[in-house]
């Protein structure tokens, strides 16, 4: 099977997808990069780099957000909308559902309620977090 990592995961640490041909949005490495700015800690900002640096060394290149995917978008936004929910607040989220169906893979994430309402469309994973023996 075939799974997109939302950001939510990558930033876990204890996640587990057994079996599963792994990749990873060109928007999470956005969101990771962000993320490096945000970090008003110098300690903490050399960790994310050296984090994130690590991260892409493993999974190399994110796959794009195309116009394929773009197409998806808009499906996806239509049935967010749908159910009654502002796509905007989740656009990043929402992209990385679309750029997960545009490449025929799921979307693993540890925030299944920010993708409310694309049940059905995209195949959504939540995380799962191993057992401790």
């Amino acid at each position: 099977m075939r799974v997109v990592l939302d950001t939510s995961v990558l930033i876990a640490t204890d996640f587990d997808l057994p079996e599963a041909q792994v990749s990873v949005s060109s928007l999470s490495w956005a969101e990771l990069g962000f993320g490096l700015h945000k970090a008003r800690d110098p300690l903490e900002r050399a960790n994310r780099e050296a984090r994130l640096a690590r991260l892409r060394q493993f999974f190399g290149r994110g796959l794009p957000f195309d116009d394929a995917a773009a197409e998806v978008y808009t499906t996806i936004c239509g049935l967010v909308l749908g159910v009654g929910t502002d796509p905007r607040p989740r656009a990043v989220d929402l992209m990385i559902a679309a750029t997960a169906k545009a490449h025929g893979a799921a979307v693993a994430t540890r925030n299944s309620k920010d993708l409310l309402g694309l049940e059905g469309f995209v195949r959504i994973i939540p995380a799962v977090t191993p057992q401790s023996d």
